[in-house]
């Protein structure tokens, strides 16, 4: 009796581990990201539908609309979009990370940013790495940005980030965003100083010729 008291108990034991098992595997074997959509996923169904890699990493100067249009990522509180000017390590940040939440942001968000100068889109994650749309300064010498035009809206551009350093699981859709320019800035064109005293010199050899011509009538 005792030997078959022992045995039931060994298999009420195995099978109460076997039902645990089979209520925490989905848990452990299904990643955390695995319901993400892909990036193409996300701007098909925002309605970017007609659209094109982009090898663009920076911007010439002008009035622009930036757009938040999703975040699906673990930092997606603490992420930080910022601008900055080609050349500068000055950040100027657009969007922080309560702004948005976690997956498509209903209504979407929309700053406008006026720069005077090329500029580029820097994303700063809580692991303290900052990440670039100019793909020579990232930290891990990965890429980090998707760049895609709009084919509909000339002037647009879409924008992925992948916010995890080595690129991680390379989805690009941990900060999804839109760039409009609005109005380009009028470029003055700089004019060579040797141009601008040779103009004068013919100026000023004119209003001699005038004078000396005006003396010899008198």
């Amino acid at each position: 009796m005792v030997k078959r008291g022992l045995g039931l108990r060994r298999l009420a034991l195995s099978m109460f581990i076997l039902v645990m098992a089979f209520l925490f595997i989905p848990y452990m074997v299904i990643p955390v990201h695995a319901a993400e959509p892909s990036l193409t996923t996300v701007l098909n169904h925002l309605g970017f539908t007609n659209v094109a890699v982009s090898n663009v990493e920076t911007f010439p100067a002008g009035l622009y609309e930036i757009t938040l249009y999703a975040e699906f990522a673990g930092y997606h509180e603490s992420n930080q979009l910022s601008y900055y000017k080609v050349g500068t390590n000055t950040y100027n940040l657009i969007f922080d990370g309560p702004e948005g939440g976690f997956g498509y942001l209903s209504p979407p968000i929309t700053k406008t940013i006026t720069v005077d100068s090329q500029f580029g889109f820097s994303m700063y994650t809580p692991e303290h790495h900052r990440y670039f749309t100019e793909n020579g300064h990232n930290p891990d010498g990965k890429i980090h940005a998707k760049v895609y035009e709009n084919l509909n809206d000339p002037g647009m551009f879409l924008i992925g980030f992948e916010n995890l350093y080595g690129t991680g699981d390379r989805d690009y859709q941990d900060f999804v965003f839109s760039v409009k320019l609005r109005t380009p800035q009028n470029v003055i064109p700089e004019v060579p100083f040797g141009t601008i005293l040779g103009f004068l010199s013919m100026f000023m050899a004119f209003l001699g010729f005038v004078g000396f011509k005006r003396l010899r009538h008198r």
